[in-house]
């Protein structure tokens, strides 16, 4: 019983940090100066404890990582345009993209608010909801935990063709 137990209490923290993760994905525009950090279009990465590895799962340091590589990055947003990274992988070049909780949404302009980071949505976005519907920007909320693909416009700023509830 204490097993059973021990077991279930690992899978819930594992389901916890996995699903809990926030991530952003896009060009790394600048090495951070202090060597223990990134910038991607604005968005400070703290990378001093992160694992950081390449496509092919091979592990790699902070100083092998250059201005113009794609990485992904899945962390905790620990301020406005802020994330602490838990893992960096540099690999080939994908769409970019930010998952996180909306912090704010004004659905009049078409905006949401992840953790200071501005997503503005195109006029065609594709919106979804639970089991793949479409649905409006006015049923989406703070809090809710999304995911948003599109490119980087401008400083800690993207502009989303996709959202995904998470």
């Amino acid at each position: 019983m204490k097993k059973l137990v021990l077991g279930m209490t690992f899978f819930i923290l594992m389901f916890t940090v996995v699903c809990g993760a926030d991530e952003i994905r896009g060009k790394v525009t600048a090495p951070g100066g202090d060597g223990k950090s990134l910038l991607i279009s604005g968005v400070t990465i703290q990378a001093a404890e992160a694992w950081i590895e390449d496509a092919e799962d091979y592990p790699l340091s902070l100083k092998s990582i250059a201005k113009g590589d794609f990485v992904e990055v899945d962390g905790k947003f620990v301020g406005p345009a802020k994330m602490k990274a838990r893992k960096i992988d540099r690999r080939k070049r994908e769409c970019d993209a930010v998952k996180g909780t909306i912090t704010s949404i004004d659905a009049s302009k078409k905006k949401i608010v992840i953790s200071g980071i501005t997503v503005k949505l195109r006029a065609d976005a594709w919106l979804e909801g639970p089991n793949h519907v479409k649905i409006p920007l006015e049923l989406f909320a703070p809090g809710y935990k999304v995911k948003c693909k599109g490119d980087w416009t401008g400083l800690a700023e993207l502009t989303a063709f996709r959202m995904v509830v998470d």
